[in-house]
């Protein structure tokens, strides 16, 4: 769940990642996400605040952080669903690198998948201070 910081929305705010529900089934090689659980908790937080859906995130246990056949699925669906009202969300994939350290690739989903190119982690105090430098 998050919103936009810019008024182009080319720069987003997540401001809250669930886990993938109690009902989730993991497998080694892939995850069904809980998708009531999911849908409810969307609803939840969309009442209570003005955040919105903007997207899944999920590890890979490889090192190869792009997507597979069944993200690309899911990422389709969820779009088409009215319930997560994005047109255009994110798909984070984090994982570990040859020095396991935590990586993370992100896509948007527009016309295609496409990589985000400038993936940041900030923290909260950075981003209260950017606010308050704002017009």
């Amino acid at each position: 769940m998050g919103y936009p910081i810019s008024e182009d929305r080319e720069e987003w705010l997540v401001t809250y990642a669930s886990g993938p529900g109690p009902k989730a089934i993991h497998q080694p090689h892939s995850i069904m996400f809980d998708d009531q659980h999911l849908r409810n908790l969307v609803r939840k937080q969309r009442r209570r605040r003005p955040w919105q859906y903007i997207g899944d995130w999920h590890s890979h246990t490889v090192r190869r952080l792009s997507p597979s056949k069944g993200d690309r699925r899911t990422i389709w669906e969820k779009a088409s669903q009215s319930v997560y009202m994005s047109t255009s969300p994110f798909m984070l994939i984090v994982g570990l690198n040859k020095r396991n350290q935590l990586q993370g690739r992100a896509y948007s989903l527009g016309d295609t998948l496409s990589e985000v190119k400038d993936l940041r982690v900030i923290d909260r105090q950075f981003l209260q201070q950017r606010l308050e430098k704002s017009p």
